[in-house]
């Protein structure tokens, strides 16, 4: 039962922590579960003009059929489309719940046999909003001071045996338990731009709650009125929509913000903003910042960088620098120097507030935390808040209505980052959401963050449209003429990839095919038609960017505008249409077919867990399922197999990252490169395959039998120069006639990591339980293994990495095709090897091994790894694996 749930989560995109598990399966058990419907599957569609052409024409021009007839026919043709595989798309990252569709399709259309969902899982971008998580766990050190406790005790040996030793007073002693000093408050200002910050938000609590730096952390909601402030208890919820993330406990009653006032000030008050909402314009956060400045440790995390704090309510302030010279006082206590000697001048306001600020910058974020833990010679930026009263008038800012659309576009420009420019431009081609600007980034900017969407949406370009009854649809809208101003810009290839993208998004979200909404797009509306309603606003916005494209696509967007309401009982009767189909299968004339098989295997995880006194390695297990196909390299018999495994194609991030343990300069920097679907051998290169090789015809030169110094037919084969194997690959490559050859450095590692991020694909670290490397030495806090100072057999360990493959780290390193670099800069982003053209055949070139080996210490087996020999070069921890394309 636990591995058919493991495995429909699997399915499903989710990848949680054997704790999360834990607290999903107690949790089941107290709660009624519900049965999903259908999984959606996605459709390929083409994007070139001629495909165009026929996706939108050959509903209406095609025949003389009814209109509701050939909905009928795309109907039938989804069912085709169902009984084939379904595409799989990459891995990723955040899903995005979509709402109930069944009332309004059924009431819309209620004699189509429309599939419907409850919900709908959307992959948006999987790069994390706080991509230096460990540079800031760094900077909080500072913070991790520990204080005794006032209410919880310990036992104190030492005291204990020294009073029975002294005094022959068999009692224990107890002693102040240490604990850390602080406890955090975190504060989320509820505004507008809110949502925007919302992955970056969650992460934040993250890294703080498990971080170590605090003693309790607690989240909280501010929400700020003309007349009032009020806190509530902020739920953050792991999945679900952006617009859930953020849930309040319905019958929680509002607190006032003195409930965050700690007398021990040992509390820290972290207000988490954007400085932009009304409440910091029109200064109605100023009490509340008086409040816990004056009586706390009050510090502001601004979510926008440095060079955009002008547009923002900071302008007003005066800014300062901080220092403090005992840990923890609260801000009216710290030492303020005016950044300006002008500033000091006008400084005339006798009731203010000092407040530190800080960025999710590491430097920014390790100079505050020592301000706070009083290092005394350290300063931190701050503002200079003045309290005057609320009566007194603020300069109000023209509104964007009041300006013309060339004088708001053109304002953009100016000041936004060429990145936010080009997302503005993309986001005119769509309707505005937020799941649909994630995937315009996902799919179009790969490069962009958070920021770029702050900047577009407190650029003045967009005006809420949000619906009661349907709040996720359409969220926002350009103001009046920004649309089409915004869409000139853009490459007319970029506009229909938006289109596309958003068309396949909103069809997925209400339950249909992308045929059948394009076709929906096209016919006409009626009166009551929710669904109709629904599609309306994409539809306009279609025809818009159509209309701006020319040629074939004008003609599409006049379909589009030309279909008014109508009355509905013009529609004629709905009537079932019989047809045929005929399907064309095209065979491909291989001399050998690939028939792939599955395998289940055993993938091990390694979770460290640390307490006061000691440090646990658990090693987690579980199956995984992968397919593959097996070479016979014997004629006679077939015993001896080669089993190639299938790597799924992928992007991942090349090289070590920033932070990572016992790094080489040679592995950065880091880089994003593409792989494409290839096939790998499942394990290292054995004895008894090599000597099956070694008996087929020589290509270029000689092969021993038998060249290994630690013998048997499983022991992977080593003693093997680069030429060596490339001999192997083509001798297998001839006998097989199929390209096989060694790996290129970038799939090796995209193979070894299988869609992790960690210095090994077990984890953080590395055991001697699970691989065959100088486990004398240590690379965490694991503790010291065995050196067993031989290869072991392939797959002794039993266990895999994700994809299926064995003994990636340590036993033998790998060769590799490329040629040695000294670093990744102009390193190729295709997967392809990376050969310098002159020194390709030169015996002195170096060329790339992968993954340590028997021989070496745990740093040097890391997935990133990297080291090089001249080619002609035969040691007992040489060997190899190959890979195939198919």
């Amino acid at each position: 039962m636990i591995e058919k749930v493991l495995e429909i989560l699997e399915n499903a995109g989710f990848n949680f922590t054997a704790r999360e598990l834990v607290d999903i399966f107690w949790l089941a058990i107290h709660l009624d579960e519900e049965k999903p419907d259908s999984t959606p599957q996605k459709h390929q569609r083409e994007k070139i003009q001629d495909s165009h052409r026929r996706r939108y024409r050959l509903p209406i021009k095609q025949d003389s059929t009814p209109e509701h007839q050939q909905v009928n026919k795309l109907e039938k043709q989804k069912s085709i489309q169902k009984s084939q595989p379904a595409i799989q798309n990459p891995p990723p990252s955040l899903p995005v719940a979509l709402p109930s569709v069944h009332k309004f399709i059924s009431e819309a259309e209620p004699n189509l046999n429309i599939p419907v969902r409850k919900s709908v899982s959307l992959k948006v971008p999987a790069a994390p909003a706080l991509r230096n998580t460990l540079e800031l766990g760094r900077a909080l050190r500072p913070l991790m001071r520990k204080v005794p406790s006032l209410t919880n005790q310990i036992l104190d040996e030492e005291a204990t045996v020294k009073q029975i030793a002294e005094q022959d007073i068999w009692v224990p002693v107890f002693a102040p338990k240490p604990q850390r000093w602080l406890e955090l408050a975190l504060v989320v200002e509820k505004s507008n731009s809110t949502v925007i910050w919302e992955p970056t938000i969650r992460e934040l609590q993250k890294l703080l709650k498990h971080h170590g730096a605090f003693r309790d952390v607690r989240t909280w909601e501010l929400k700020v009125t003309p007349t009032a402030s009020e806190l509530f208890p902020l739920k953050l919820c792991s999945q679900g929509s952006l617009k859930q993330n953020y849930r309040n406990d319905i019958n929680s009653t509002p607190y006032t913000p003195d409930i965050l006032i700690d007398p021990k000030e040992r509390r820290l008050i972290l207000l988490v903003t954007d400085c932009i909402s009304p409440a910091w314009r029109n200064k109605f956060i100023h009490p509340t910042l008086k409040l816990w400045g004056n009586k706390g440790l009050l510090t502001i995390l601004q979510l926008l960088p440095e060079e955009l704090w002008e547009r923002t309510a900071l302008s007003a302030a005066t800014p300062v620098y901080l220092s403090s010279l005992k840990p923890g006082v609260p801000n009216s206590q710290l030492l303020t120097t005016i950044w300006d000697e002008d500033e000091i001048e006008n400084d005339n306001s006798s009731e203010s507030i000092s407040i530190p600020i800080v960025t999710l910058e590491p430097q920014p974020l390790l100079t505050w935390s020592q301000v706070i833990a009083g290092f005394g010679n350290i300063t931190t930026a701050g503002f200079k808040f003045s309290l005057p009263e609320l009566r007194s008038q603020t300069k109000i800012n023209p509104k964007p209505s009041q300006l013309t659309p060339d004088t708001i576009v053109n304002r953009f420009r100016a000041t936004a980052s060429p990145t936010a420019r080009r997302l503005a431009g993309l986001m005119a081609a769509a309707p505005v959401s937020l799941p649909v600007v994630q995937l315009i980034q996902k799919t179009l900017l790969p490069d962009s963050r958070q920021i770029h969407i702050a900047e577009v949406f407190m650029s003045g370009l967009l005006k809420s449209t949000t619906i009661k009854d349907n709040p996720d649809y359409i969220e926002y809208e350009f103001l009046p003429g920004v649309r089409k101003l915004l869409v000139d810009s853009v490459p007319k290839s970029k506009a229909i990839s938006v289109i596309d993208a958003v068309s396949e998004y909103i069809s997925e979200k209400l339950g249909l095919s992308v045929q059948q909404f394009e076709a929906r797009l096209l016919l006409p509306a009626y009166e009551h038609d929710n669904l109709a309603i629904k599609i309306r606003p994409f539809a306009k916005i279609k025809a818009e960017v159509f209309r701006r494209l020319g040629g074939i696509y004008a003609h599409i967007a006049e379909d589009l505008e030309n279909n008014s309401l109508q009355a509905l009982e013009d529609f004629p009767p709905l009537q079932t249409l019989e047809y045929e189909v005929a399907t064309i299968s095209i065979k491909h004339d291989h001399k050998h077919t690939i028939n792939l098989k599955n395998f289940i295997f055993e993938v091990a995880t390694i979770e460290i867990n640390k307490s006061k006194y000691t440090t646990e390695i658990v090693i987690h297990r579980q199956q995984q399922q992968n397919q593959y196909f097996a070479e016979n390299l014997d004629n006679l018999d077939n015993k001896i197999q080669l089993e190639m495994v299938q790597i799924p194609d992928g992007t991942f991030l090349m090289g070590a990252p920033r932070g990572e343990d016992y790094t080489m300069h040679n592995e950065f920097p880091q880089h994003q490169v593409t792989v494409p679907t290839f096939f790998m051998s499942k394990y290292p290169i054995t004895q008894a395959q090599w000597q099956a090789v070694a008996n087929l015809p020589q290509v270029s030169r000689e092969m021993k039998l038998e060249p290994s110094y630690f013998r048997g037919d499983n022991l992977p084969v080593e003693q093997i120069s680069w030429y060596d194997a490339v001999e192997f690959c083509a001798r297998l490559s001839n006998h097989t006639q199929k390209e096989y050859r060694l790996p290129s450095e970038a799939e090796w590692e995209y193979a070894c990591r299988a869609g992790t991020f960690t210095p090994f694909h077990f984890g953080e670290t590395i055991t001697s339980d699970l691989a065959n490397y100088n486990a004398l030495e240590i690379y965490a806090t694991e503790k010291q293994g065995e050196n067993r100072r031989h290869t072991t057999e392939v797959g002794h360990f039993a266990v895999a990495n994700a994809f299926g493959l064995y003994d990636m780290h340590g036993n033998v390193w790998e060769w590799c095709i490329d040629d040695w670099h000294n670093g990744y800069d102009d390193a190729p982003i295709d997967s392809t090897a990376w050969l310098r053209r002159f020194e390709h055949n030169n015996k002195h070139s170096g060329k790339v091994l992968r993954g340590g080996s028997w021989f070496d210490v745990p740093e040097e087996c890391r997935s990133a790894c990297r080291s090089t020999y001249f080619p002609g070069y035969e040691y007992y921890f040489f060997g190899f694996r190959v890979v195939c394309n198919i």
